[in-house]
């Protein structure tokens, strides 16, 4: 089965080449007058290594990067480098939070158990966590990765924490591409794209150093060498990072009081290395390397302060250590504090990832790349919930007796609990051509990805694998030079393999069953240099996880997620200081995947089973920006996001569903806020840069929220003492805000508080 996949892999490549008039693998001459810009008068940028002083836009008045060719239409934002610095962003979440559509959630800390969705941070791209994320327009999930669960209905449907994807000093440029307007990634992006774009060499050698230190005895080092050799042809980077903290602290929404949340400590530390050698303009060789590793503290969830007590210690021990005794806060009121345990004992979460690709760039033309690469992702997962079960000598929390008997039962890190491998190697071809008015751009991808969970105890191991055979083909097609009109077409197939335990037995097989074909269009179009709107939709097509087949209750008879998504937006620039930008994106599943409680004629009553639902999702975005010359800038955003799922094929569904007997995805309304009002103010004088930027959430449901609404304020202040250094202060949580972005009814309100206020101080010298 995986050979016939291989094979499908190999002729469609040699198809794609055919089309092409065959591999251009010779170095060619090229004449001055056929310089790169030179050859994309029939589009509206390029795109081969862009060098760009402040932000360049194309006609339709999206950010140029060096990957716009992929685009297709769409809402795109884009933070630079010069945001990333100047906003002293430390991970991937807090640069995202910011953008207009985007919602973070995370769950106040930074280690989180494996397979526990709640303990990680998942983006969502207009109400939808079914988001790609590529680096370098690599996709970088493994298709077996259960690191959110093993089921298609767990908490979320996201495949990558996304702050343990790079660290912020490896990144140049993030792409953030809502709707299907980058449909070249996959038919699964319902939501949108996030692209980061890495950090490469320059022609003038230049090293930075910054050094911050801040609350909680947190202290971030990082180093970043960049230049250039052999008459500026070859370029590289190397950047290196080291980020620590303490306990930190947070603004209980229950008390109104201040807690410590206990064993929230990390380390991270990482590695960017990327070097592009440029044989002449048309040839490339690009070499990149991504390492993370991070030790992390695992507190679970936080306790509830009021059940450190005699008497409710002694009801929770007692509940706890009885025999299949009912869990949850709703049935059982201090369930969570239990894990007070596991933070006291040692509880933590640790990973070390080294992924890299090799890149050879072969053709160049109307700012479309032809390539081939080569790529592999090895990732490791470990870690411990410490004292995991609950002992009758446990003394009440946070008393002398307590401190002594954590002591005596702390764990440490070299006590581990769970252990899983994750595994991602293959091969991409693209070709891009222009024939007159169409540039055509194809990319063929063979991927396999395997997932082990090693059982410590027994040495079993869990094995999963998928192979992923994928096509794209697509013309943009310049109508005019207003008028931008791209249709495409994607090809899909995959071999799962399950359940296979260190004797190599195979228990669970299962491919697609063909071929899987999935159309899009976008299309975008400038009325007038202030004026443009964009068009797009994209068939939506999920497989199913290998976990989906079976579970310890037998078969689960569910079918691939379907659907379709629809983007329409519109840009005006009523001045060139004032601009306005809406974007509307509504999306429809006919196979969502959720559990939900349906009626069940064996059981003669409504049962929670996994099924395929009928899902309708609606997001709507507005943004303004302002410059009030000549120093002060202004940007206003909303966001409104909604979903309803219905039964479908004669399912019944309860009518008595409830936020608090329901779940995540059903009640997924419920486990966000309504809205979210964005504000952003710069101030830039010189040498002097200052921005304060305020989120205001409203509309949550108090039934899981701590408050129906919650208003963050973060201030940055930057000052250039002279060309070489920078000093630098940040205040995140201003106000000290107590608020959450992850409930969940099963731990109760408030489990997962984000932290309070913090502070950094810091230098850059540039040497």
């Amino acid at each position: 089965m995986k050979k016939n996949l291989k094979k499908s892999a190999v002729l469609g490549i040699l198809l794609s080449t055919v089309a092409y008039g065959g591999l251009d693998v010779h170095a060619q001459e090229v004449n001055e007058s056929e310089s790169t810009e030179e050859t994309t008068e029939s589009v509206s940028y390029t795109t081969k290594d862009i060098e760009v002083e402040g932000e360049l836009k194309d006609p339709f008045g999206n950010v140029i990067t060096e990957q716009s060719y992929y685009r297709t239409g769409g809402d795109v934002n884009v933070i630079d480098r010069d945001m990333i610095e100047k906003r002293h962003y430390e991970q991937l979440t807090d640069a995202l939070r910011h953008v207009p559509g985007v919602l973070v959630r995370t769950p106040g800390f930074r280690g989180g158990e494996f397979q526990i969705a709640n303990n990680h941070n998942v983006v969502s791209i207009n109400g939808d966590d079914r988001v790609v994320v590529l680096v370098d327009g690599r996709r970088v999930d493994n298709s077996v990765s259960d690191i959110f669960g093993s089921y298609s209905d767990a908490e979320t449907k996201a495949n990558v924490d996304i702050n343990q994807v790079i660290n912020m000093n490896g990144i140049e440029k993030i792409e953030v591409i809502k709707g299907p307007g980058a449909s070249i990634y996959g038919s699964d992006a319902t939501g949108g794209v996030i692209n980061i774009i890495t950090r490469k060499g320059i022609d003038q050698t230049e090293g930075t150093l910054d050094i911050s230190t801040g609350s909680w005895h947190r202290h971030n080092y990082k180093l970043s060498y960049a230049g250039s050799l052999d008459e500026n042809r070859l370029k590289y980077f190397v950047g290196l990072s080291r980020e620590m903290s303490g306990d930190s602290k947070y603004k209980d929404g229950l008390s109104g009081n201040t807690y410590t949340f206990v064993n929230t400590g990390y380390k991270d530390e990482a590695a960017n290395i990327r070097i592009d050698y440029d044989f002449d303009k048309n040839h490339t060789l690009r070499f990149a390397h991504n390492h993370m590793q991070s030790d992390a503290d695992y507190p679970m969830a936080a306790p509830d302060h009021k059940y450190f007590n005699p008497t409710d210690w002694e009801r929770i021990k007692r509940h706890w250590l009885t025999p299949r005794s009912p869990k949850g806060e709703s049935v059982f009121p201090g369930f969570r504090t239990k894990w007070a345990i596991w933070a006291a004992t040692g509880a933590f979460s640790a990973y070390n990832k080294n992924n890299h690709d090799l890149t050879y760039v072969f053709h160049r033309d109307s700012g479309m790349e032809s390539f081939v690469r080569v790529y592999q992702q090895n990732e490791r997962y470990w870690g411990s919930n410490g004292q995991e079960d609950i002992l009758a000598d446990t003394p009440v929390p946070e008393t002398p007796e307590w401190y002594a008997w954590a002591k005596a039962h702390y764990k440490g890190r070299d006590f581990r609990k769970w252990y899983d491998r994750l595994g991602n190697e293959g091969i991409q071809l693209q070709l891009g051509k222009a024939y007159g008015k169409h540039n055509v751009l194809t990319t063929w991808s063979y991927d396999s990805s395997e997932y082990d969970h090693i059982y410590l105890g027994t040495g079993k191991i869990y094995h999963l694998e998928r192979s992923t055979l994928t096509g794209y083909l697509q013309d943009k097609i310049f109508l005019s030079d207003k008028w931008e009109l791209t249709p495409a077409v994607r090809y899909a197939r995959y071999n799962d393999i399950g359940q296979r335990t260190k004797t190599d037995v195979e228990s669970t097989i299962r491919t697609s069953g063909g071929a899987i074909f999935t159309p899009s269009l976008n299309t975008q179009y400038a009325f007038d240099k202030a004026t443009s709107a964009y068009f797009g939709y994209s068939r939506i097509h999920r497989p199913i996880k290998v976990d989906d087949y079976t579970n310890d209750l037998g078969p689960r008879p569910l079918e691939d997620e379907k659907g379709d998504v629809w983007t329409v937006g519109v840009r005006h620039a009523f001045s060139k200081d004032t601009s306005l930008a809406v974007h509307y994106n509504y999306t429809h599943m006919a196979n969502a995947i959720t559990e939900y409680s349906v009626w069940d004629d064996d059981e003669g009553d409504f049962t929670a089973k996994s099924i395929n639902a009928k899902e309708v999702k609606k997001a709507f975005n507005l943004s303004l920006s302002h410059r009030f010359r000549p120093h002060w800038s202004l940007t206003l955003n909303y966001t409104h996001a909604f979903d309803k799922f219905s039964a479908k094929d004669g399912l019944i569904f309860d009518p008595a569903l409830t936020w608090a007997n329901g779940n995540v995805n059903a009640a997924i309304n419920d486990m966000r806020p309504a809205n979210v009002y964005m504000a952003d103010l710069v101030y830039e004088n010189g040498k002097l840069n200052t921005s304060l930027t305020g989120t205001w959430y409203t509309g949550c449901n108090t039934a899981a929220f701590t408050s129906a609404r919650a208003l963050l304020l973060d201030f940055n202040i930057n000052y250039k003492l002279h060309d070489d250094m920078t000093i630098y202060a940040s205040v995140s949580n201003l106000t000290n805000q107590s608020y959450e972005t992850i409930v969940s009814e099963y731990h109760g309100k408030g489990s997962w508080p984000e932290a309070g206020r913090r502070f950094m101080i810091g230098a850059k010298y540039t040497f």
